[in-house]
């Protein structure tokens, strides 16, 4: 009976360890953030018109995870993003289909250093006034300064705004109808 409560530690421990490691690697890679004013996208009837009345449809990112490879002794870091997103319509009505733009970037110490923009299609089902989805950038490769760590990186990412677009979350907040 011994032996066999020494193999059960030995097990809880070495998964326990594996996940120490996991969490450590997170910490070291850059860290990753959704701009506020840039976190959700209007959509009117009317272009530009910025009357909450005139709203299609309002989608949010709601989450945005990252993952990294940091091979040992090297300064180049392979990250990706995996992004989860909402969309809300006032009125239950027929399915239709979108397509968003939203960017990802690369900061530091307040700098953009490198974005890229991306388009994701989503759906509203018939009756519907949400819709839930997902998209994940996986190309996202760094070389880190000599002076500096990963984890002094950002990703930032958050959609691309109309001049427009970005003025009313600034009027009406971050948590628009």
């Amino acid at each position: 009976m011994y032996p066999r409560v020494c193999v059960a530690v030995a097990v809880l421990v070495s998964v326990s360890l594996i996940g120490c490691g996991s969490e450590r690697k997170l910490a070291e890679c850059p860290s990753v953030s959704v701009l506020v004013d840039t976190g959700s996208l209007p959509v009117m009837r009317v272009p530009d018109s910025g009357n909450p009345a005139d709203l299609v449809y309002t989608a949010q990112i709601i989450d945005a995870k990252r993952d990294c490879d940091m091979p040992k002794y090297s300064k180049h870091v392979d990250a990706s993003v995996n992004i989860h997103f909402r969309a809300e319509r006032s009125k239950p009505g027929e399915a239709a289909s979108y397509k968003v733009p939203y960017f990802v970037a690369i900061t530091t110490e307040g700098k953009v250093l490198a974005k890229q923009q991306f388009w994701v299609q989503f759906a509203f089902d018939q009756g519907a006034t949400t819709a839930d989805f997902t998209d994940s950038v996986n190309s996202l490769s760094l070389t880190v300064a000599r002076d500096k760590r990963a984890a002094e990186y950002g990703i930032i990412v958050g959609f691309q705004l109309t001049k427009s677009q970005l003025a009313f979350n600034r009027k009406v907040g971050r948590y628009a109808p």
